[in-house]
């Protein structure tokens, strides 16, 4: 079994080639192979930002076959599940600094992806309210 890094590799290869569907079918796998490990480590915050690399990547795959929809689904779920991470009370410290960071990096992708694609004016504020918390809660842990 190839480890999802290999897998990654080989859709960004894909990716390079706008062999649209194989890059995607890459991406999906990585996913799930990263979703597994993460669920039976959830403080692992490398895992974590790989994880919502490959949603990235996956959602920058969709914009390229010009479907906006579909690429706004993985940023909005890695964002809501890194904001979800941002409350839970049981983990670390440290792990809850690699949440923040993450938390920025969804957020500044979605805003960026806000530019050239529409999103409802809910969303947005809920972004823009995101983006304020993150940025004046900035790694405030207690």
């Amino acid at each position: 079994m190839q480890s999802w890094k290999e897998i990654v590799l080989q859709g960004n290869c894909c990716f390079d080639q706008e062999r649209w569907y194989d890059a995607q079918a890459h991406y999906l796998s990585a996913i799930e192979q990263l979703e597994t490990l993460w669920q039976h480590d959830i403080e692992n915050s490398q895992l974590m930002m790989a994880w919502i690399a490959v949603m990235h990547n996956l959602s920058s795959l969709n914009n390229k076959m010009n479907k906006p929809k579909a690429a706004l689904q993985p940023l909005m779920h890695s964002y809501k599940t890194v904001m979800n991470l941002s409350t839970d009370k049981s983990l670390g410290e440290d792990f809850h600094v690699s949440v923040m960071r993450a938390a920025r990096t969804c957020l500044i992708t979605l805003m960026e992806f806000s530019k050239n694609n529409p999103i409802c004016d809910c969303c947005k504020a809920s972004l823009e309210a995101s983006w304020q918390q993150v940025q004046t809660s900035e790694f405030v842990l207690h």
